[in-house]
């Protein structure tokens, strides 16, 4: 078997530089690329820094080298090779344009529009251009002018010039995400995660300027959750304030007992459903592709089936219930606004600023749909205090939740549904999941059937939890 060839050396190569009417000898020190260095880089005395000559190739490097000594350190830039602002955004789209799976293309069209603001910002707030020509002091200015911005800085109407607070250093931070990934794409020396046959390979960066300098720190944001008043008290407030969108108060309960996002939620599918004997799941895949089944109450289940309509999509009557309620409230121009046809992205959209204006008269600050994902993990942990079991069930994983990268069995998907569905149910007092479409059997039968379903399902955690709690009734759950 033939031996690996050993990666290159450091070399110093002395060269003449022209001085006055003589030449001067200048010892250049010459360091290979490396698993940060992607070329060659060189230093000499005076220099600041080593600099990068732009060559993976040794000679290639000393023709740079050469070339740089003379021009007092600096690369030779022709203006015919820069990389355009339009280039830059063609290469972007190339990358996102590689999936061809429906939910995989959405969430790469999401993912663009998302590195196409972070782009547009950082040449309106930097100036730069072509953006291309960035440096990492460049970058690291853009970071510190963007903290200086109030919100609205792009807005032009006068009423938004009121005074308001700055841009969030996490939103910085997501910005300059982006940017560090879209400037991969368009270098040269960027491995897999670099972008080919989109511009001529001269025109291609040579290195990374988000990865030359110390990024800003982000701030932590308080962790929103609902507590059980809340829970109920969303409840009452679509019944209330939209009694014949009934599809609200459903998707609501949804969200809760699937602990899921809100594109996975309002676009679920009836072809979706896997039944198993008296169990009702669903079958969704989210984000990263990632597939998990999670499991509804029976009651749930039928109020589904009640708003079923010929829509593949289960919550379809939402624009026949939007538009009636509207009309019953001699809003005809609302009523005649809304499609006939069922959009998921219309009924999430409506769904969140819903919740955002039932939060408005709460004391616990503002609170999306995102929060009902958080409040069910966080009550399914306390169902069961075991986090990384929890992470396994949930499909996500120890730091965002979120782990599996193989497809498990359809049975396999299933227990950890019911797993999940347990804790959940476990975590919450009666009074609020009853609500939500639980039934627990009157008497003691209610821990017993319990356990059997524990054991059915090979839940050993909580067999040992409901063995206990046999023993002595937590007075709690009466509650």
């Amino acid at each position: 078997m033939p031996r690996r060839p050993k990666p290159p050396e450091k070399v110093v190569v002395t060269m003449q530089v022209p001085h006055g009417q003589t030449e001067v000898d200048v010892d250049v020190y010459f360091h290979p690329p490396d698993e940060r260095r992607r070329s060659w880089y060189v230093y000499w005395g005076g220099l600041e820094n080593p600099k990068s000559t732009g060559a993976r190739n040794l000679d290639d490097a000393k023709t740079a080298a050469r070339k740089m000594l003379c021009a007092g350190g600096q690369r030779e830039v022709l203006k015919d090779v820069v990389l355009t602002d339009s280039e830059f955004e063609l290469i972007q789209r190339r990358h996102f344009s590689k999936k061809h799976d429906d939910a995989a293309r959405a969430r790469a069209e999401k993912s663009l529009k998302n590195c196409l603001e972070a782009i547009e910002a950082f040449q309106a707030i930097s100036g730069i251009s072509p953006i291309s020509k960035a440096t990492a002091d460049d970058c690291e200015r853009f970071q510190h002018a963007a903290l200086k911005l109030p919100k609205n800085w792009r807005s032009k109407h006068p009423r938004s010039q009121k005074q308001v607070s700055s841009l969030s250093p996490n939103t910085v931070i997501k910005w300059s995400v982006a940017l560090q990934a879209a400037f991969e794409r368009a270098c040269r020396d960027a491995g897999k995660k670099g972008i080919r046959g989109v511009v001529a390979a001269e025109k291609l960066l040579t290195e990374n300027p988000w990865k030359q300098f110390t990024w800003i720190e982000g701030s932590e944001r308080p962790l929103r959750q609902f507590d059980p008043t809340e829970l109920l008290s969303i409840l009452d407030y679509f019944e209330e304030r939209w009694p014949i969108v009934t599809i609200a108060a459903l998707v609501t309960k949804v969200f809760l007992w699937s602990w899921g996002r809100k594109s996975e939620v309002v676009g679920l599918r009836w072809d979706m459903l896997r039944q198993v004997g008296s169990e009702v799941h669903f079958e969704i895949v989210g984000k990263w592709g990632v597939v998990k089944w999670f499991r509804i109450p029976e009651s749930l289940y039928d109020e589904l089936l009640q708003i079923r309509t010929r829509n593949p999509f289960v919550f379809a009557a939402y624009s026949d219930q939007i538009r009636e309620q509207y009309r019953q409230q001699n809003r005809s121009r609302f009523a005649s606004r809304v499609s006939r046809n069922f959009s998921p992205q219309h009924l999430g959209d409506w769904m969140y600023e819903r919740i955002k204006h039932w939060s408005t008269g709460q004391g616990s600050g503002t609170a999306y749909l995102h929060v009902f994902r958080k409040t069910s993990l966080q009550y399914a942990r306390r169902g069961e205090d075991t986090n990384q079991r929890v992470a396994m069930d949930a499909r996500l994983g120890a730091r965002v939740m979120m782990t599996s990268y193989v497809r498990e069995t359809d049975e396999e998907l299933r227990q950890k549904s019911n797993r999940t569905f347990e804790r959940i149910a476990s975590g919450f007092p009666a009074a609020v999941i009853g609500r939500y479409g639980f039934e627990f059997p009157s008497g003691s039968n209610s821990l017993v059937d319990q356990l059997k379903q524990a054991v059915e399902a090979g839940n050993w955690d909580a067999v040992t939890q409901l063995s206990v709690r046999l023993k002595t009734e937590t007075p709690e759950r009466q509650k």
